[in-house]
């Protein structure tokens, strides 16, 4: 993009703003360049009744579909995460009945989420066994370092 292509005023509700600023920075782009980014992936993404797909195009989207729930679920998670800690809850339920995984094949099912349970892991919570299906999961502080720090 460059200065001569043509500019848009937009008015914006702050709690949209605030968003595209926060993504903006998570992605390192000018918010400028993430609504861009954003636009013309909703218009990709998105084809009309009449087009004609082919498969290797309908491979593409399905791919950035992914990316996209592994960014949602990752997001979600820790703006879970964040917002119960500082109301003492020690563990979380991410819901995510409303990303309709169902038609994830069992592969892409696990590839989705494996960017945030690995980040979990990393820092020392439990993804709770048998918690996890389509619906969402439940993840907890380890009983050993909730007990440790209220000791301390």
């Amino acid at each position: 993009m460059s200065r001569e292509d043509p500019q848009l005023r937009v008015r914006l509700p702050i709690e949209l703003k605030e968003k595209i600023e926060e993504s903006s920075k998570s992605n390192n782009r000018s918010m400028n360049a993430e609504i861009v980014q954003r636009l013309e992936g909703s218009f990709f993404s998105e084809p009309t009744a009449d087009e004609i797909i082919s498969a290797k195009d309908a491979l593409i989207v399905v791919n950035r579909a992914k990316e996209e729930l592994t960014n949602i679920i990752f997001k979600r998670t820790f703006a879970e995460i964040n917002q119960k800690i500082r109301i003492g809850h020690t563990s979380f339920s991410i819901e995510l009945n409303d990303l309709d995984l169902e038609g994830l094949n069992e592969d892409d099912f696990v590839s989705v989420f494996e960017p945030t349970f690995s980040r979990l892991e990393e820092l020392g919570y439990v993804v709770c066994e048998n918690t996890w299906d389509v619906a969402g999961f439940l993840i907890e502080i380890p009983s050993e370092i909730a007990q440790s720090k209220m000791s301390s």
